[in-house]
């Protein structure tokens, strides 16, 4: 009469595929656990970049052409924004904003703004 229950060998083989299913899931929790933190932190650069472009577009008229670089920090963390004004041609300028936090995220918005004389009569 045979003894009832798994061999060692099965044991081991059962074991051995539940390491590589629990390490394979581990793997997959940790590429979407940085990926959703990325996302997080490209949507706070976008708000941040939208947010400046805002307020100097407020500033009608449009200040001289000028180049600043200032930190801001948005939900606890904190990002480098970079901001240029320059003409862009004889009655254009181009508006460029660039956040980035580190070498992993930037988020660059240019926007380029067309002048005729009668708005430069207001």
């Amino acid at each position: 009469m045979r003894a009832r229950g798994f061999t060692i060998v099965e044991v081991l083989v059962a074991s051995v595929v539940m390491v590589v299913v629990l390490g394979v899931l581990a793997l997959t929790l940790q590429y979407f656990f940085r990926g959703s933190r990325n996302l997080e932190l490209r949507q706070d650069a976008l708000t941040l970049a939208v947010l400046e472009v805002g307020e100097i577009e407020a500033e009608m008229p449009f200040p001289e052409p000028f180049s600043s670089e200032r930190t801001d920090t948005i939900m606890g963390r904190q990002f480098l924004v970079r901001t240029t004004l320059a003409w862009s041609g004889d009655r254009t300028r181009l508006l460029t904003v660039r956040v980035s936090r580190g070498d992993s995220i930037t988020v660059e918005l240019a926007r380029q703004f067309s002048f005729n004389s009668q708005e430069d009569d207001r």
